[in-house]
């Protein structure tokens, strides 16, 4: 997985905390990740961009279908 994603809509910084969480995330680059945990990541990432509710509802979508 590369690190940052490209994301799909521009990462948006509104604060401090924003660029802090950003920074943590891409402390997993240089982790041997499973699937599954590239895959949170990757949707922790999209929670960081200016159209972050798309990625949220597909992912909650996923886990309500893999969850029948």
């Amino acid at each position: 997985m590369k690190f940052p994603p490209k994301p799909k809509t521009p990462y948006k910084f509104n604060n401090d905390q924003d660029e802090r969480i950003f920074g943590k995330l891409a402390r997993f680059e240089d982790k041997k990740l499973s699937a599954e945990n590239e895959k949170l990541v990757e949707f922790l990432y999209s929670q960081l961009e200016d159209d972050w509710r798309t990625p949220l509802e597909k992912f909650v979508d996923k886990l309500l279908k893999n969850g029948k």
